[in-house]
């Protein structure tokens, strides 16, 4: 059952909420009726009924707003209003494909992975992005987000720019809690790793549960070439799409995927032209959204 329905059932249901609130209306009527006929009081019973009816609307009208905002990408939580991008399931099939992974868990074959049930937060710095980026990177993220199943939060801007060491937690900046993965267009000036033919770098930080020697990933970084991506974006027919892929490259990083040898795969070492994930890429990318929860 969808999401937004069952949390519409778990309410009583539009209809069925109306009628209760009528219901309830009618009896409150009757009540005062009652009242009134009793004599004083009057003005003080008048206000309870109205504080009751804004009650009685208040308790229908939230749960149906929340769902609307749901269904159109939007939640609530405590920090206000966050756009959600991509929801899911992975689309992934068992097909044939070679993948590798970036990191591996201590002693086993499962690979270090972000926890599947909770979102993934993103913040971007466009400070010098090409127009039309932040667009290419939310259509990079939807792709992602049906390979894996995960879900992307978009947190907004930031003025942040990759640099090493970066930190886990940035409390400054951020808040409690992991920093947001960092997606910022850059320049091979201010981020050497973009020197020559490379026009995107991706990774993530992962740290480990002090129990089990469990790792997992918690917040990581893509930098990608403004200059040379702006290029990229103007050339006619597929370049947008063209960039779209060089992004879903550098995410997948981020996740967790390392290159292979496969020119038939988008984790291919080079770029070959290829505009989508490659069965071996979406194999990986759904073991990765397979990974355990860590709550």
């Amino acid at each position: 059952m969808p999401r937004g329905k069952l949390l519409d059932g778990l309410t009583l249901g539009s209809y069925r909420r109306r009628r209760h609130m009528h219901r309830r209306l009618r009896e409150l009527d009757r009540w005062y009726a009652a009242e009134a006929a009793g004599g004083s009081g009057g003005s003080r019973r008048e206000g309870a009924r109205r504080v009751l009816v804004g009650v009685a609307t208040l308790a229908i009208s939230v749960p149906a707003s929340l769902t609307m905002l749901h269904q159109q990408g939007i939640d609530v939580d405590l920090h206000g209003l966050t756009r959600r991008i991509g929801i899911g399931p992975a689309s992934a099939e068992e097909e044939p494909g070679p993948y590798r992974f970036m990191r591996r868990q201590p002693g086993g074959a499962e690979p270090v992975a972000y926890d599947p049930c909770r979102p993934i937060h993103v913040v971007r710095n466009l400070d010098v992005a090409p127009p039309g980026s932040s667009d290419v990177l939310d259509a990079a993220l939807e792709e992602v987000s049906k390979a894996t199943g995960m879900t992307f939060v978009d947190d907004g801007a930031t003025d942040e720019l990759p640099r090493d060491g970066r930190p886990t937690r940035d409390p400054a900046r951020y808040g409690a809690g992991w920093s947001p993965v960092l997606v910022a267009w850059t320049t091979p000036e201010q981020d050497p790793g973009l020197a020559g033919r490379v026009v995107g770098l991706g990774g993530s930080t992962s740290v480990a549960d002090t129990l089990t020697e469990r790792r997992q990933y918690v917040t990581g970084t893509v930098s990608l070439d403004a200059p040379a991506l702006d290029r990229i974006m103007r050339r006619p027919g597929h370049g947008p799409l063209l960039a779209r892929a060089i992004v879903m490259h550098e995410v997948a990083h981020v996740l967790g995927l390392s290159h292979v040898r496969d020119r038939g795969e988008l984790m291919y070492d080079g770029n070959v032209g290829r505009l989508t994930f490659g069965p071996g890429d979406r194999r990986g990318l759904a073991l990765l959204g397979r990974a355990a929860c860590t709550g």
